[in-house]
């Protein structure tokens, strides 16, 4: 397990120093300060390792290879550093993997005790489901309630069906909605369901164009914008964190996520 970044390195390179934190699935939030980032990593760094859990077996070997691979290759990290264990009391028997958020900030990942005795649960995979909750766990710090809380994650799934649907299961009532609609008498439901969901994605895909004309790679940059930053680059403006040739996340971006 790679080690978090320690901020007291970051005087000498500052930039050099949030490219590793950032390559590490430690991402800057939006609207937060160099310092106030750097406080978290601490933070981060000296109490995850006291809420790790003592009697359950780690995710090792080519499940977590094979996730971060998935990770890096769509979004540019691999969360090395993450806690992940094998434990179906956390994730329940219908589910194939979750990410706990301990105090707002100390990510750990389950995945289903079934995985240790075959290699598909509920039809999951192991490594794409590792690598669907690493995507959470590197959103930590971000707004909660994303129209794309699941969007993200989703799109390391190999299924077509899971990149383009998965995201309605964001909130729980969202499918539960959808499916009340099959109701003659409330038909209407998932015609506005499908509607908002064309809309969200529509948006991605326009600000994802326009990332990739100021010459970016879109999908790891969109991971790291807020959804008032996607929808300001959709409507055509460059929010400040592109705008500002000081801001640190524009300068990230352009370093890690250049086309040329």
């Amino acid at each position: 397990m790679n080690p978090i970044p320690n901020p007291d390195d970051r005087s000498t390179d500052p930039l050099a120093w949030l490219c590793r934190a950032d390559e590490a699935g430690l991402l800057m939030a939006p609207g937060e300060s160099a310092d106030a980032f750097a406080r978290r990593l601490d933070r981060l760094r000296k109490e995850l390792p006291e809420h790790l859990p003592a009697d359950l077996p780690e995710v090792t070997g080519p499940i977590r290879e094979k996730a971060e691979e998935l990770t890096f290759s769509r979004y540019g990290f691999r969360a090395s550093w993450l806690p992940v264990y094998y434990s179906t009391r956390e994730t329940g028997h219908f589910s194939a993997g979750v990410s706990v958020i301990l105090d707002d900030l100390l990510p750990l990942v389950y995945l289903s005790g079934a995985f240790l005795k075959k290699k598909r649960h509920r039809g999951y995979d192991p490594a794409e489901t590792l690598a669907h909750e690493s995507v959470h766990a590197a959103r930590t710090a971000f707004p909660e309630n994303s129209s794309y809380d699941e969007y993200f994650p989703c799109q390391v799934h190999a299924s077509r069906f899971r990149r383009l649907a998965g995201n309605l299961f964001r909130r729980w009532y969202i499918p539960l909605l959808f499916f009340l609609g099959l109701n003659p008498f409330l038909f209407v439901l998932p015609l506005m369901i499908l509607a908002r969901e064309a809309l969200l994605l529509r948006r991605i895909r326009i600000a994802g164009g326009r990332l990739r004309a100021l010459g970016l790679r879109p999908e790891p940059v969109l991971l790291r914008l807020s959804d008032p930053e996607i929808r300001e680059l959709a409507a055509g403006r460059l929010p400040a964190c592109l705008a500002e040739e000081s801001s640190l996340r524009r300068q990230l971006f352009f370093r890690r996520f250049a086309l040329h």
